[in-house]
């Protein structure tokens, strides 16, 4: 907990002074503190560092009006690391942290007896609750409220430092729905620090390798990108859309798309130039602190179907072959489990006529066959645009590690999207399982398995969408493919 103070201070004076102060913490300090942790930590991925555009800075901004003197308190995971930066910016008189557990909409906090009588004895003051969200629920901030003022804490003693300044979810409980409206939540958004001209905004971040900014930044995310695409009608979910910005240089427009504060984030930039050498996609030019610049294709044409479909299959034998992983994401039987779940959702019981030839047995025995890769993820047809140059791929490097179970898989989902998105003939399916899987056992078999994990997870997927419209076309569209498949 020294050490992440520690770092947190630093990164709160360099963000304070425009990145004009860099001092780095004391290392033979930063040695010490070491030779009390394990070798190695295992935590898991934080969801807003790698998907949501959640940045520390955002943290410190909105901590600065918290009294000074406040007990801060991160909400585990990635509320250790945030609630460090809260307790640096506000000069905190104590931090700690909390791991929220049980149910998923129900979360509360147990605390052992030497931090209760800690926070016990400061009951009184001023408590702030930090974490990314709230989401569906917000049981996490309502549990560690719960816990605080089972314990003395006065409800207007307890602020939130959440993600967004809005409500909670819809699965919230009436109690904690009631007390977030009342509290104080500080909030600082990205569009708060990072869009102005200040050295230190988004349009600047680049200007080594696309030229400074000629115009204000252009959010497209959200659904926004439409307006400057060949398919303005396409579906979205806005929701889940990652950050992404219009960026204006005299050398041409750039995309500017979030890719995430991590190792993957940094590993996608080298995934997109090997698929821009190879003649498949957009040239990314840089990645800067989490954001990726790719060039913008303008265009006014969307490809047809007879357009697209030549580059299909040489597009994911680059990607089986070149992109390979150690540990590929959901397992086929659990992919099995979610289609199942997702399509009975759908159709009821006449769902289960869709896995009566994909026995537990027949599952297991492609298992040894999966070759997880780092998969394209996004096969639809508006994620193809035409140029001068022929056809690309857009929107190829992030979904392979995307806020879902799906994770990298064999190369045959992408196949099995392919068919699906693309509405193939059974021949052109087979032509495409033997161009991008030749000689491979089992190809077969697995993509056709595929195509159903796909089908279910897509339903799932449009079915949280929050662009009703969207949800519907797409919900529909799969619902009559998969009725195709057994005629329900």
């Amino acid at each position: 907990m020294t050490m992440l103070r520690a770092i947190a201070d630093t990164i709160d004076r360099s963000w304070s002074s425009g990145f004009a102060t860099q001092i780095t913490p004391d290392l033979p300090e930063i040695d010490a503190l070491l030779r009390d942790v394990p070798p190695a930590v295992t935590i898991r991925r934080c969801e807003g560092y790698a998907f949501y555009a959640l940045y520390p800075e955002l943290y410190l901004g909105a901590a600065r009006g918290i009294p000074a003197g406040a007990c801060v308190i991160g909400l585990r995971s990635i509320g250790t690391g945030l609630a460090a930066a809260v307790a640096s910016a506000s000069n905190a008189d104590f931090w700690c942290t909390l791991r929220p557990i049980g149910p998923a909409y129900a979360r509360h906090v147990a605390v052992g007896p030497a931090l209760e009588s800690e926070l016990v004895a400061r009951r009184h003051g001023t408590f702030v609750l930090v974490d990314e969200g709230p989401g569906r629920s917000g049981s996490s901030f309502g549990g560690a409220a719960d816990y605080l003022e089972d314990h003395g804490v006065a409800r207007e003693r307890i602020l939130f430092l959440p993600s967004h300044a809005g409500d909670l979810g819809p699965d919230a409980i009436q109690s904690h729905r009631r007390r977030w409206q009342r509290a104080t939540r500080p909030t600082c958004a990205i569009d708060d620090i990072f869009l102005g001209a200040a050295p230190t905004g988004l349009a600047n971040w680049f200007g080594d390798a696309t030229g400074a900014p000629i115009a204000p930044l252009r959010d497209v995310s959200g659904g926004e990108w439409r307006t400057v695409s060949p398919c303005p009608d396409a579906p979205v979910d806005p929701g889940r859309e990652r950050r992404k910005f219009l960026l204006t240089t005299a050398s041409g427009t750039f995309l500017l798309k979030f890719a995430g504060l991590d190792a993957i984030g940094r590993d996608g930039f080298a995934v997109a130039r090997l698929l821009y050498e190879a003649g498949f996609t957009p040239e990314p030019v840089a990645i800067r602190h989490g954001f990726l610049a790719e060039r913008w294709m303008a265009t006014d044409t969307a490809p047809d179907v007879a357009a697209i479909w030549p580059r299909v299959a040489p597009y994911l034998a680059f990607r089986a072959a070149s992109f390979p992983v150690v540990a590929g994401g959901a397992s086929l039987p659990d992919l099995v489990a979610m289609a199942r779940y997702n399509i009975r959702q759908a159709f009821g019981s006449l769902a289960d006529e869709l896995f009566v030839d994909w026995p537990d047995a027949r599952v297991a025995a492609l298992v040894p066959l999966v070759r997880p890769v780092w998969i394209d993820g996004r096969m639809q047809r508006w994620e193809w645009i035409r140029t001068a140059s022929g056809v690309l791929k857009t929107d190829a490097i992030d979904h392979a590690h995307g806020h879902d179970l799906v994770g990298c898989q064999d190369i045959a989902w992408d196949v099995a999207g392919a068919i699906v998105e693309l509405d193939a003939t059974q021949d052109q399916g087979a032509d495409l399982i033997r161009s991008v899987m030749p000689g491979r056992a089992g190809a077969a078999d697995l993509t056709a398995l595929m195509i159903v994990c796909y089908l279910g997870f897509q339903i799932g997927w449009w079915h949280f969408a929050t662009d009703a419209g969207s949800a519907e076309r797409r919900r529909a569209f799969y619902r009559a493919r998969i009725a195709a498949l057994t005629a329900i």
